[in-house]
């Protein structure tokens, strides 16, 4: 079975599962890409159709207690030896560390759990610079570990037009650097593309300063993200309203990518493509002390 992974197949999934998981204010919910092969694209607080993910399951927060089922169900499969088979997607249709949904607490107990639970390969979806407060414990786990960030476009102009909601352009730049300077791995998710200036004269310094700061990069149009040939969404409606239709054509993303490819093509890849770590590396010793 192959999965598709921001649009590309993948043999990674076929041997090793992958687990989609969301923090609400009072609970995870935790489910499986599909084995049908229809994929499930992991991208940064997009709506993902129930159909594409399989054995969905709530686990509530009770009074005063932490997630005993969950932690019930993720021993048993670290006994069974599968945990450290699996890459677990944290934050597909909500974002676990946006700071007004009150699941900031449910969010940093999951990833507490996953200290004690470690699966093969953790990655973290987000566009919150919240998630500097895990630093801490994610320098634990940073053999295993890579922090995904949404950044739309480098515009803080662009980003106030159509991304009001949203942290500014330059409190996501500095949480890519901070994770990178304690040893995290991070991505940095271009998607929905927005404008950042000419599409084509300006795409070789977006992608310059995307290659210097992220280990990976994807790369996704506005409406490649939707899944709809013509978007309808408040950010489409305001760049019809702009008359900035090229930034809503299928191909918008290709300037940006080719320029990427041309500085770093290995660049250009979800970490959930990338092989996994093998756990018996660890054996030999890191630099723990980083």
């Amino acid at each position: 079975m192959e999965t598709t992974l921001n649009g590309r197949a993948t043999n990674n999934s076929s041997t090793n599962p992958v687990l989609v998981v969301d923090s609400y204010a009072r609970g995870i919910s935790i489910g499986k890409i599909d084995p049908a092969g229809k994929g499930l694209e992991l991208q940064v607080d997009e709506g993902r159709r129930e159909s594409s993910i399989l054995l969905r399951s709530r686990y509530v927060m009770k009074s005063g207690e932490p997630l005993l089922d969950l932690e019930r169900h993720l021993a048993r499969l670290s006994a069974r030896g599968e945990l450290r088979r699996t890459t677990v997607v944290f934050g597909v249709t909500t974002d676990p560390f946006h700071p007004f949904d009150e699941k900031f607490a449910t969010s940093m107990k999951f990833l507490e759990m996953f200290e004690r639970f470690s699966p093969g390969r953790l990655i973290i979806q987000t566009r919150s610079p919240l998630v500097v407060i895990g630093l801490p414990l994610l320098k634990r786990v940073r053999n295993t570990t890579c922090v995904t960030i949404g950044l739309e476009t480098p515009s803080e102009d662009v980003r106030q037009r159509y991304t009001p909601d949203l942290p500014t352009v330059t409190e996501r730049w500095k949480t890519v650097r901070a994770l990178k300077r304690f040893g995290i791995r991070v991505g940095i998710q271009v998607s929905p593309m927005l404008p950042y200036g000419d599409w084509r004269k300006d795409a070789g310094d977006f992608a310059a300063e995307l290659c210097e700061e992220a280990d990976f990069i994807s790369v996704k149009s506005l409406t490649q993200a939707s899944r709809s040939s013509r978007p309808t969404n408040p950010i489409a409606r305001k760049l019809e309203a702009d008359r900035q239709f090229f930034w809503l054509r299928q191909d918008t993303h290709k300037p940006l990518e080719e320029a990427i490819r041309r500085i770093a093509s290995e660049k250009l890849v979800h970490p959930a493509e990338v092989a996994m770590p093998n756990p018996q590396m660890a054996l030999f010793g890191t630099n723990s002390g980083r």
